[in-house]
């Protein structure tokens, strides 16, 4: 429960008495409070009130001194809402260092908006949301929202993170009211058990954090579930619509959507007829694989709907064949269903598709932690990525590697991972040639492979900027062109392979710097220069995730009357550590010189005491990347 003082900002939060008495607050916080933290938490408390398998109501007030404009945006109240959910209670008033109220919400600055992602035509998704015109500091914000959820709610569960780094918490409750006959299912990171007591009808679990200091957000740090306290909640058995479902274990769960997509793998006749004509003659399965998913990939397109349960449920076959259209659920169903026709097992497969997930896949809890669907294909260990129209067959991009996922098998979920990320299937082999002539004029020849994830976003620019002008004029603002008036460029896109090609000649007339008798030539023409920003003092780990192995070869031709006055090794140069390794070799050839480097990244969780270490090891790299050739006139002897 909110502390009586704080209750009353909530119902009064315009009194001149208690907005001086929450001034004073702030003024008495101690310094471990106010260490690293952009805001505070003044309390926050949030109550889950399940009334049936399919309806709750979440109720949750906070009250947040903001101390500076460093803030993360919490000038900005937002509550989400769909089709199934109503807002009851939108309120949210703010007062000064004294206490005195500035701003109280009303109608005419409280917005609603539907939210629609880049990926999706129609979602049933809003926000209600206003800004609070914090112009001083300290600005306190007290804010009350009410939530109903009706058919929904058992997968819309409360999630309690109640701090988040650069942000200290003085109090914060979470207390979960459910029905004796509802199991409520949870998982926590960092916070104690609940209290659980029995009131009438209901069980109620509660959960209290205090005097949290704030955690300071710092680059490559892990993400903040692994380092912050959070508890998560599902329900042991739910409804949505006439559909019956559990989190009680992963295989349950995974039984509740098979049962939602059942039936709907049905294909048309006149699809099953084609779909067998696509496969006829194909001698393995996997080319059976690939063929039917180069069909659905120059048939079908990718549109997200999103409304009501078609969240969950997917389109049907004879839809999507209809239409040309489904999202990742739809299309992933479709591609199954054709799979099914002649004869190749599948299982659709949830998985969370960014960069880092939020949360990490349990064995002991079954959540809803997804995002996606993909399909995978048990007799060639293969995963389908049904959304694109240009992937590979059977290849999965960086942001579905690597995690834990939940295979919807006949006999319910299980869970599974996909595969790891290896540093030799993720990078690019590049050779660069440099002929410079006596009038400082470099001829520059460039031949690349780009591969794995490497590859991804140059697939994609392939697929959506169709001329050479456009191409090149991207290559070469994110430099990896020189520039954009040169000849014989060729850019290839491996149909069967995670690969694109490309070549480039051109002549530069502003890589070679002269003085006096001198000429300054910097070798490398694309260095690696990835430093980490210096950090005084460490405090989380750093979780390091990129993968790749680059090749460069280097190749500098020059005239005979000239010679090398420096910048020549005479051996290897190797620097390792647990996030990669780097050498480096140059020597003398019958034309000019030749350098060799590879660069090998790997992921590692990296202590914050090594930090030193971990970004010495970069700046070594980037030092190395910058050597200069300093040529001469050739002395006679």
């Amino acid at each position: 429960m909110i502390r009586p003082c704080l209750l009353f900002l909530f119902i009064w939060a315009g009194a001149q008495v208690q907005g001086q008495s929450e001034a004073l607050g702030v003024l008495a916080l101690p310094d471990s409070l106010r260490q690293n933290a952009n805001s505070v938490v003044m309390a926050h408390d949030l109550e889950y009130r399940v009334t049936s398998l399919r309806s709750a109501t979440i109720l949750e007030r906070w009250v947040v001194t903001l101390l500076n404009s460093r803030h993360d945006r919490e000038d900005l109240i937002i509550a989400a809402y769909d089709g199934e959910s109503k807002i009851n209670t939108f309120e949210v008033a703010a007062t000064d260092l004294f206490g005195r109220e500035f701003f109280r919400a009303k109608k005419g600055n409280i917005q609603d908006e539907r939210v629609t992602s880049e990926v999706s035509f129609l979602e049933d998704r809003w926000v209600r949301y206003t800004k609070v015109p914090c112009t001083a500091y300290p600005c306190t914000i007290a804010v009350e929202i009410e939530r109903k959820l009706t058919d929904f709610a058992a997968m819309a569960f409360p999630h309690w993170s109640p701090v988040q780094r650069d942000q200290s918490l003085v109090k914060s409750t979470f207390t979960a009211y459910v029905p004796n006959e509802i199991d409520l299912l949870y998982a926590s990171s960092l916070v104690a058990d609940p209290q659980v007591s029995v009131e009438g009808k209901d069980r109620i679990y509660r959960w209290t954090l205090e005097n949290i200091p704030a955690q300071p957000s710092e680059p490559l740090a892990p993400v903040a579930t692994e380092t912050l306290p959070y508890v998560r909640v599902a329900l042991g058995d739910f409804q949505i619509e006439n559909y019956r479902g559990s989190f009680s274990d992963w295989s349950r769960f995974g039984s509740f959507i098979g049962s939602i997509m059942t039936g709907r793998d049905q294909l048309p006749d006149q699809l099953a007829a084609e779909v067998h004509a696509v496969v006829e003659g194909a001698a393995t399965d996997r080319e059976r694989v690939d063929r039917l998913y180069r069909f659905m990939q120059t048939r079908c397109r990718y549109v997200s709907v999103q409304l009501g349960i078609g969240g969950w449920q997917p389109f049907s076959a004879t839809y999507v064949d209809e239409n040309r259209y489904g999202d990742c659920k739809a299309l992933s169903n479709y591609m199954g269903a054709m799979l099914k026709e002649v004869g190749i097992a599948s299982y659709p497969v949830l998985i969370n598709s960014s960069d880092v997930p939020y949360y990490a896949i349990r064995e002991d809890f079954a959540t809803s932690a997804f995002n996606h669907m993909v399909l995978y294909v048990p007799s060639e260990e293969m995963y389908l990525e049904c959304t694109s129209k240009h992937a590979p067959t059977g290849y999965l991009g960086e942001s579905t590697l690597d995690r834990g996922v939940l295979w919807i098998t006949p006999e319910g979920g299980r869970l599974a991972r996909t595969p790891s990320l290896v540093p030799s299937e993720h990078g690019h082999l590049r050779s660069v040639t440099q002929t410079l002539d006596g009038d400082n004029a470099v001829e520059f020849e460039l031949s690349a492979t780009y591969f794995g994830g490497a590859q991804e976003l140059f697939r994609e620019l392939a697929a959506y900027f169709g001329s050479t002008q456009d191409r090149l004029d991207w290559l070469h603002r994110n430099n990896f062109l020189p520039d954009v008036s040169g000849s014989a460029f060729t850019y290839t896109v491996a149909e069967d392979a995670p690969e694109v090609t490309l070549a480039y000649n051109t002549t530069l007339n502003s890589r070679v710097r002269k003085m006096g008798s001198r000429r300054f030539f910097a070798l490398n023409p694309h260095p690696y220069t990835n430093i980490p920003d210096p950090q005084e003092e460490r405090r989380l780990p750093v979780d390091y995730r990129t993968t790749r192995f680059l090749v460069d070869t280097v190749r500098v031709h020059y005239d005979e009357s000239l010679e090398i006055e420096s910048g020549l090794l005479s051996e290897a140069l190797v620097y390792e550590h647990a996030v990669g390794e780097y050498r480096a070799e140059m020597r003398a050839t019958d034309e000019g010189l030749l350098w060799i480097r590879t660069l090998l990244l790997r992921p590692a969780l990296v202590p914050a005491e090594e930090f030193p270490e971990f970004r010495q090891f970069f700046v070594d790299v980037a030092k190395a990347e910058s050597i200069q050739l300093v040529f001469r006139e050739r002395r006679t002897k």
